[in-house]
Formats: structure tokens, C-alpha cells, sequence
């Protein structure tokens, strides 16, 4: 199940400068420096329908009966000087929460940094 959505996450860095890493067990990040909300959201939801798209198994899901993801998005246009790399992490996450939250299988994303 992993190798098969480490392979959608593969063709997402079009750009020198985009990172996919595995985070933590079952997560990964995908830094897409210099990328749009607007952006940022057609690249999280292409990877959701392109998860769906391999077809995996999952008959004990209660959301569907394949794997499905769940995406928080987080952009930050003026970066503030405090920013840090945990709090971008702890936003994205709450994002990512509330995405599993809402019934899983969507993407959920915010461009504001109030």
C-alpha cells in the first residue's frame, strides 16, 4: 500500500526545488516551494484521485472499499521571521486532522497565517 502511493507522491516534484518525503509511519510531506494556494490544492487533490486510482483493497474501510487519502494543506505567501518549521508541521497537521475529521478521503488547506 505504501510503495503504491509512494508512487502517485513520485510524480509530484515537477520542480527541482519540490520535496516528497515519508513523515512519521503512514504520512508524507510534500513541500512545493513557491506554489499557490490555489496551486497547492490542484496538486493535493490529483494525488487524491490518483490514490483511488491504483485500486488498492481496503474492505474493513469504512469510507471506501479501497485506500483513499486524507491531505492538509498549509501555504504561507509572506513568511513571517518566527516562522518556524514546527509550527508550519503543527498547522498542516490540524489541516490533515480535519481532513480525516470531515470523513477522510479530501483534501482540506488553508492559505492564511493568522
Amino acid at each position: 500500500c505504501l510503495r503504491g502511493i509512494s508512487s502517485v507522491l513520485k510524480t509530484v516534484p515537477r520542480r527541482s526545488i519540490d520535496i516528497v518525503a515519508r513523515y512519521g509511519g503512514e504520512e508524507f510531506a510534500c513541500l512545493l516551494p513557491e506554489t499557490d494556494f490555489k496551486g497547492a490544492m490542484l496538486v493535493a487533490e490529483a494525488i487524491r484521485r490518483d490514490v483511488i486510482d491504483l485500486n488498492i483493497a481496503h474492505g474493513s474501510s469504512p469510507t471506501a472499499p479501497h485506500v483513499t487519502v486524507s491531505i492538509g494543506v498549509q501555504t504561507v505567501e509572506d513568511v513571517p521571521e518566527d516562522l518556524s518549521a514546527d509550527s508550519l508541521l503543527h498547522r498542516t497537521d490540524r489541516l490533515l486532522y480535519a481532513a480525516k475529521n470531515g470523513g477522510r478521503n479530501r483534501v482540506v488547506g488553508s492559505g492564511d497565517w493568522d
